[in-house]
């Protein structure tokens, strides 16, 4: 019990080391599997890091926040904006005889494939899978997998266009 909160203790201390230093810190004390290359930013909130896996050259950048309780993989080449909310868990809710807090969870692996480009505030929900070479316009909200290299915008996203 205590290890857990002295190492929740340290993940939170070391969240607000800037620059590169404070990548390098991150990607040395973090129990995530990381890619050569890739970055993780100051102001990031990970739950469950263990359950985080980072491609190479990937950048998740400041702000963001990821619940990993069901996984999230993030492939190679792919830029995470600030403010990203990736959840792979969510509430249960369906029996109206029980309080929504006594109902547990579900959990639901999100998998970004290579080369994706998630644009700011984007929230990415439980279960969904982005493409390879897919664009997400800032402030969606993703509740289904995209198609290759498409272009998804909108609330709840939907496809927009196509990269050529």
């Amino acid at each position: 019990m205590f290890k857990e909160e002295f190492f929740r203790y340290v993940i939170f201390l070391t969240k607000v080391i800037p620059g590169l230093l404070g990548c390098k810190i991150r990607q040395f004390i973090l129990p995530t599997r990381i890619g050569k290359g890739s970055l993780i930013w100051d102001f990031v909130h990970i739950d469950a890091p263990s359950n985080l896996t980072l491609g190479r050259n990937t950048s998740i950048n400041r702000g963001c926040v990821l619940n990993c309780c069901g996984e999230i993989e993030i492939g190679d080449d792919v830029l995470i904006g600030p403010n990203v909310t990736i959840y792979s868990q969510n509430h249960n809710y369906v029996e109206k005889s029980k309080l929504i807090n006594s109902q547990g969870y579900m959990k639901a692996k999100v998998i970004i494939r290579n080369d994706v480009w998630i644009a700011s505030s984007v929230v990415i929900l439980p279960g969904v899978i982005i493409a390879q070479g897919s664009v997400i316009a800032a402030g969606a909200v993703v509740t289904k997998n995209t198609d290759k290299y498409s272009i998804y915008a909108g609330i709840p996203a939907k496809k927009i266009g196509q990269r050529e």
